[in-house]
């Protein structure tokens, strides 16, 4: 396996939803933006990203929050960069988001334990 800890993530990757990562990577520090595919109030819009990378690991988190709403939730993310056996660099992500409204009106509060919701994303470079 190759060493990624050099390679430049700046750009825009793609996971299998199709949710968009767009990445600027500064002496570690990343900032970017996020469009997601997925989600009832969230789908299609452009959210903010910051994060930290060291050397092939990541971490970054989406304030889901722009200029017109605020969904009171944020997701986090912490990932590995791999290169698959094909030899495409791929971001592998496990996140958890924590939300405020199990509703899409805001107005039905979540419980202690339903607040968060966890998964996995694999982002590849979009071409």
């Amino acid at each position: 396996m190759s060493d990624l800890r050099d390679l430049q993530i700046d750009g825009q990757w793609v996971n299998q939803n199709g949710s968009i990562l767009e990445v600027i990577e500064h002496r570690g520090t990343l900032e970017g933006s996020y469009i997601s595919r997925k989600g009832r109030s969230a789908s299609g819009k452009n959210y903010p990203l910051i994060g930290q990378r060291n050397g092939s690991v990541l971490a970054f988190q989406v304030n889901w929050r722009d200029e017109k709403s605020n969904l009171e939730s944020i997701t986090s993310f912490s990932g590995r960069l791999i290169m698959d056996p094909s030899g495409v660099p791929t971001i592998h992500t496990m996140w958890v988001l924590v939300r405020q409204w199990e509703d899409q009106d805001q107005k039905k509060p979540t419980g202690a334990w339903n607040s968060f919701l966890t998964n996995a994303d694999t982002f590849i470079p979009m071409d």
